[in-house]
């Protein structure tokens, strides 16, 4: 009896340890080949400064700058507005030179320079043909167009802020982020997105005639690029949590971390303060948070649109419906007696 009674124990142990190294195994299958998905929705988003502190600014973040010089418009301003109507996407593919020209030159040179820097590059030999055969990764993306309405403190004009790029037949690749967003499908991509501008940019600068005419193509941190690319506007995939923590690790910051949907950056200024930036559930930011050493917040956007008012037009959609039909089944039944 003794023996039968081992023998079933064994046989029990051993099937849940099967379970559990099936489960683990699977488990480590899923995560590996994560697909992330699209989460934008047609429509408008609306954004408010809801607080400003201009002291604590100055003596935090920089004196000589305002939220102005991060966000267009009067976003220096508390209760300033701005909105972001998302006409559309589509899938995209692009490669080493449509990054370099839409995402990494607009940060560091103006439209004009972009210009006179693409002729530059195209004369000696960095056209669109030599940059993508020699670095050779693609990314693959959703391009989605908007019309932007700068920060305000007044009624929004008619037409959107960036209705001169809208308005274009053809969009150049430098105005792109201007008119549109991007949401890379695979947030691993950054990493190699960057490592390849570094290695360019360092290859670029090499050359005479780009020495000559003034210009250098600055190499970049993966801490910096990961600001720049927060206050371009990131938006990210779902689910949001894995594209965060992925797109952070791959990048290897050592200034950023990642709690649920919210990415937080420590930044340094006059002083160490942090940035909190959390996304809704569509993929755009719902709050940018800027908050000093000691955790008091000197500026602040919401997004009007936030989950919580769909959540709670929902409950109390439901609980109407259920007390429509809860009168309904007793008045019925009073009619019956």
């Amino acid at each position: 009896m003794n023996r039968i009674t081992y023998k079933t124990k064994t046989s029990i142990l051993s099937f849940t340890l099967l379970c559990i190294i099936l489960v683990g195994a699977l488990s480590t299958s899923i995560s590996a080949s994560t697909t992330y998905q699209l989460t934008l929705t047609k429509g408008t988003d609306e954004f408010v400064v809801d607080l400003y502190n201009d002291t604590n600014w100055k003596t935090t973040v920089d004196p000589s700058l305002t939220p102005s010089d991060w966000f267009e418009g009067e976003a220096n301003v508390t209760n300033a507005k701005s909105k972001i109507t998302l006409k559309g996407w589509t899938p995209n593919t692009w490669g080493m030179y449509d990054v370099l020209l839409s995402i990494f030159m607009p940060e560091f040179f103006s439209f004009e320079e972009i210009l006179t820097l693409e002729f530059l590059l195209d004369s000696n030999g960095y056209n669109e043909a030599y940059i993508n055969s020699s670095y050779t990764s693609d990314y693959d993306l959703w391009y989605g167009l908007r019309a932007v309405w700068n920060y305000t403190t007044n009624d929004y004009e008619e037409n959107p802020s960036n209705k001169d790029i809208l308005d274009m037949y053809f969009i150049p690749k430098s105005l792109r982020l201007q008119a549109g967003i991007i949401i890379l499908q695979n947030p691993l991509d950054f990493k190699t997105m960057l490592d390849d501008y570094n290695a360019l940019a360092t290859e670029l600068n090499g050359n005479f005639a780009i020495q000559i005419s003034g210009y250098s193509f600055p190499n970049i941190s993966a801490d910096d690029f990961l600001w720049q690319l927060a206050l371009g506007g990131l938006v990210i995939a779902g689910p949001q949590t894995d594209y965060l923590e992925s797109l952070v690790s791959e990048l290897g910051c050592k200034n950023a971390s990642v709690s649920g949907s919210t990415l937080t950056l420590q930044r340094y200024g006059v002083t160490n303060y942090t940035v909190e930036i959390s996304y809704g559930e569509k993929g755009i930011m719902s709050s940018f948070t800027v908050k000093d050493l000691g955790g008091a917040v000197i500026y602040k956007i919401t997004s009007t649109n936030s989950e919580w008012i769909f959540y709670l037009v929902l409950i109390i959609s439901a609980v109407s419906a259920v007390a429509i039909i809860t009168f309904l089944i007793i008045r019925k039944k009073r009619l019956h007696r």
